[in-house]
């Protein structure tokens, strides 16, 4: 095997992988879909998807433990193969003029098991183009254990500027030279000042609570277990009342963020009302990275934080949200966010079969009620937008723009602003929410809004 081809693996992609591996059911892709009015090129399509995989080369690589050595026992390894876009690029001709984003959704949801990667033998990407006449549906399917959603975002990006280029003849910018390096950040070593008291006091202190008090259900029962079959549901607020959210944020004195937490935590309250004890607690997770700006890289570099509260702490929004704020402020100075990727440090040393055990045991115990996660404006090209605001992939306009997060032992909901709109995409195992509640359950989220 040529050892030039492999990189090592970080601690992060390692324990997704072992998590991935650990739960054969679970399928923890996650997608972009870009709906595209106007012409798509396919050509040039694929070739601007053969330069943003050389840009990016941990999208051309597969998990291996198969190298001689003897690290092999302890890590895997990225293994950089020759795979380009036509190998992972399927086109799709729908002759249905009506079809709408709720069926490319369907499809999506019907066919996940089936575009499910295995990381051992298919590299953590793939592309799937529906045409339409005058339309088109791009999706992207990525693997989390490669890169978070941010990355697979970055991905995408770099696409567009390459199909541009191409499309209009334009002079190519000076490509940096490829940083085979980065296909192994993070790079999470043992320090002992990551392991101060004053570090680990509040991060024991969150970490065992989930424990002593475990997060109420979205649904009767005290059961989890990460199996069932993989679901999702969308929803748009226009630019209207995405206004009036940071107007009703403001007169609060507080962030869209903390409006959307006191939102949520009302929203559980009153959906749980029925099967809720004085004794429960709601736990929300809230995703948060911790790249540096100028971080394009494609990885994960993600971590996040846990706020909890008792149902008779969720009152109005406006005297939950001091508490919000206050325990916001105490997370983030506490760097309970980072501690949990350097903690990760410490079970780096295991062999690969008992991190795997280990994670088996304890990965569906640390699980909160929901995750709300906020990507805040994405811009897919900012440099290419007609006067309605819409952004372009060559002559084709981006209408929508559509994140579906890969799921666990927790439903997910994710929400970011494109041009002024804000959109909101839950993922959910039915086994941890009955499919046929879930559009009514994200529907009083956004009447608390």
């Amino acid at each position: 095997m040529d050892e030039s081809r492999l990189f090592p693996v970080s601690i992060v992609d390692d324990i997704t992988h072992c998590i991935d591996k650990a739960y054969p059911s679970l399928v923890l892709n996650y997608a972009w879909i870009l709906t595209l009015e106007g012409e798509v090129s396919t050509e040039i399509l694929l070739n601007a998807l053969d330069k943003t995989m050389d840009y990016y080369p941990k999208s051309r690589c597969v998990l291996t433990d198969e190298y001689p050595s003897y690290k092999r026992w302890f890590r895997y390894c990225w293994k950089l193969t020759g795979c380009r876009g036509m190998d992972i690029f399927r086109e799709i001709s729908v002759p249905d003029p009506n079809l709408t984003i709720e069926g490319i959704l369907n499809y999506y949801v019907d066919n996940h098991a089936s575009l499910a990667i295995d990381l051992s033998s298919h590299i953590p990407l793939k592309v799937l183009l529906f045409r339409q006449p005058g339309r088109a549906y791009l999706f992207f399917i990525m693997h989390h254990a490669a890169a978070d959603g941010m990355s697979g975002f970055f991905f995408i990006q770099q696409l567009i500027r390459y199909y541009e280029e191409m499309l209009y003849g334009r002079k190519e910018a000076n490509v940096p030279a490829v940083k085979f390096e980065d296909i192994s950040l993070p790079d999470v070593r043992f320090r002992w000042r990551y392991f101060s008291p004053r570090l680990l006091r509040p991060f024991f202190q969150n970490f065992f609570l989930t424990l002593k008090e475990p997060a109420l259900n979205t649904y009767p029962g005290k059961t989890k277990a990460i199996t069932g079959k993989f679901n999702a549901t969308l929803r748009q607020l226009p630019p209207d009342r995405m206004a009036e959210i940071r107007r009703t944020s403001k007169q609060y004195k507080a962030t869209v963020n903390d409006y959307l937490l006191a939102a949520m935590f009302q929203t559980v309250k009153k959906w749980c009302r029925e099967w809720m004890t004085p004794s429960d607690r709601i736990y929300i997770n809230v995703p948060m990275s911790l790249r540096a700006p100028e971080d394009r890289t494609l990885s994960n570099i993600l971590s996040g934080v846990t706020m909890s509260l008792k149902p008779g702490s969720i009152t109005g929004k406006e005297e939950m949200l001091p508490l919000i704020r206050k325990e916001i402020a105490a997370l983030a100075a506490s760097n309970i966010a980072e501690t949990l990727i350097y903690f990760s440090s410490l079970i780096k040393p295991l062999p690969i079969f008992l991190r795997r055990s280990f994670l088996k045991r304890n990965a569906s115990g640390y699980a909160p009620t929901i995750v709300l996660s906020n990507m805040g404006i994405l811009s897919p090209n900012p440099s290419h937008k007609d006067e309605e605001g819409f952004h372009y992939l060559g002559s084709a306009r981006i209408r929508d723009l559509y994140g579906i997060p890969a799921v666990g032992a927790w439903p997910m909901l994710l929400l970011y602003t494109y041009n002024a709109r804000m959109i909101f995409n839950m993922s959910f195992l039915e086994s941890y929410f009955p499919p046929e509640t879930a559009g009514k359950f994200i529907d009083s989220f956004l009447g608390e809004l």
